[in-house]
């Protein structure tokens, strides 16, 4: 081996001095003159960097270590760690930092912290980083030698490799790429990057998705939709006690959901003491004498959201209460504590098995095939605030009793405003005909009508 200590070059002012060598292990197939040089860089408190610096020549070696020295000098000052770390690394820490801010199933953000997330959160922010973020750049990666420019292939690259389910969407995308900068910004506050004045993505121009909302039923889709899944549950059964019981839980589920827009993971956590029922009489009709009476009786409930859910505690009203009120008087395990939509053991439903059974009559039903479409079990939500939207429900209690933003509403559903106003844009007053005449009753519409106004 060929060593050689630089006495006027040090990464600290009382260090040890770099040295510059060719090793006898590498480019064995060459000269020794003609192998590059290797710089080492002792540093106080580590067994010091090392270095290939890509050259053959002394000259241009001591060049490039002096430059690399200069470096490290200011990597330090910043309190950046000079000794490499992987990308892999970074994200084994990152993920041991998140998983400290779990909080617990039934805590709230406000007792917890408001950085505090779910251990459905953190299974999702894993994945995303395992999955995509180390294999783009490389598990073994130095993170400083990543650079900005690598960021703008990450489109095309995560598009490319897709794991299930079809190239991503730009909303997906986004939040992934929230993922990164997230992780990557706790590096640099970590010390496990220097600073730089851009994270990943800083200029992303993402096309925005053609269509950004969940596919659900129109009206005259779920009319016909809705006695099918009662075809299904009595098929069920001839089977197992258990696992009817568990069919005929998450039929009442889904009718239920559709009925108030709530999330599953809400649903799932509701106990018995949380639903109180409200019969109420709905519509009315004349009988013989003239006096109107009411047709039919609707039961409807006032459902309390735990505080540990995704938005915290508030106050839903819920149509559909018959579907819950089944669950409720059957259910074996009656006490004020005990889950409404539990198991024959008493254990509460998972969002997971939900969508487990909820995918199951779907396939049955043959609904995406029918109307063309892909539901998922957010369908139902998506339902619900639709459906509340062409009733004439208002925004603001749309959104609190969906726990909800404005904002959020009009993104999502601002594809149906446009029918709700139809009355307002359309309406006329009688003496205004905007260039036409008004049709009499019995008088036929012509063009010439509204072409050339007399």
């Amino acid at each position: 081996m060929l060593w050689e200590e630089v006495p006027f070059l040090k990464v600290e002012k009382t260090g040890k001095p770099v040295a510059i060598y060719k090793r006898d292990d590498c480019q064995q197939d060459l000269p020794l003159e003609d192998r590059n040089y290797y710089a080492h860089f002792p540093i106080r408190g580590t067994r010091g960097k090392r270095q290939s610096l890509l050259v053959a020549s002394r000259e241009d070696a001591l060049m490039r270590a002096q430059e690399e020295a200069l470096n490290i000098r200011l990597q330090l000052a910043q309190g950046v760690s000079v000794v490499t770390t992987s990308v892999e690394t970074l994200v084994e820490k990152f993920l041991l930092h998140k998983k400290a801010r779990i909080r617990g199933q039934w805590d709230s953000k406000q007792e917890a912290g408001r950085k505090s997330i779910t251990e459905e959160r953190y299974a999702l922010i894993e994945g995303k980083l395992r999955n995509y973020l180390v294999p783009f750049l490389g598990a073994k990666t130095d993170l400083k030698s990543v650079s900005t420019k690598k960021w703008s292939e990450w489109e095309t690259w995560r598009r490319q490799n897709a794991r299930k389910g079809g190239a991503p969407k730009a909303d997906t995308l986004l939040n992934e790429m929230g993922n990164i900068r997230e992780c990557w910004k706790w590096g640099m506050e970590q010390g496990l990057l220097p600073y730089a004045p851009v994270l990943p993505f800083h200029d992303e121009n993402l096309a925005t998705d053609d269509k950004v909302r969940r596919d659900t039923w129109e009206w005259d889709e779920w009319n016909a939709f809705k006695s099918r899944p009662a075809k299904w549950l009595r098929e069920q059964e001839g089977k197992p006690e258990s696992h009817y019981w568990d069919c005929f839980v998450a039929y009442q589920m889904l009718f239920f959901l559709a009925n108030n827009g709530m999330r599953v993971g809400e649903v799932v956590k509701l106990k018995r003491k949380d639903i109180r029922f409200i019969r109420r009489e709905v519509g009315s009709k004349k009988n013989e004498k003239g006096e109107s009476v009411y047709a039919f009786k609707q039961i409807d409930a006032l459902v309390q959201v735990h505080k540990s859910t995704k938005t915290g505690a508030r106050e839903v009203n819920s149509m559909g209460g018959e579907f819950a009120l089944r669950v409720f008087e059957k259910a074996q395990h009656r006490g004020k504590e005990d889950f409404l939509f539990q198991h024959l053991d008493g254990s509460p439903f998972t969002t997971r098995q939900f969508g487990t059974i909820f995918n199951r009559i779907m396939k049955y039903t043959d609904q995406d095939a029918r109307c063309a479409k892909h539901f998922v079990v957010y369908s139902l939500r998506h339902l619900y605030a639709t459906t509340r939207l062409q009733n004439g429900t208002s925004r603001t209690a749309l959104c609190e009793n969906m726990g909800v933003t404005e904002p959020y509403l009009r993104k999502h559903y601002s594809h149906y405003l446009p029918r709700l106003a139809t009355e307002d844009l359309t309406r006329m007053r009688s003496d205004i005909g905007l260039g036409g005449k008004f049709l009499k009753e019995g008088e036929d519409f012509t063009l010439m009508d509204f072409a050339d106004p007399k």
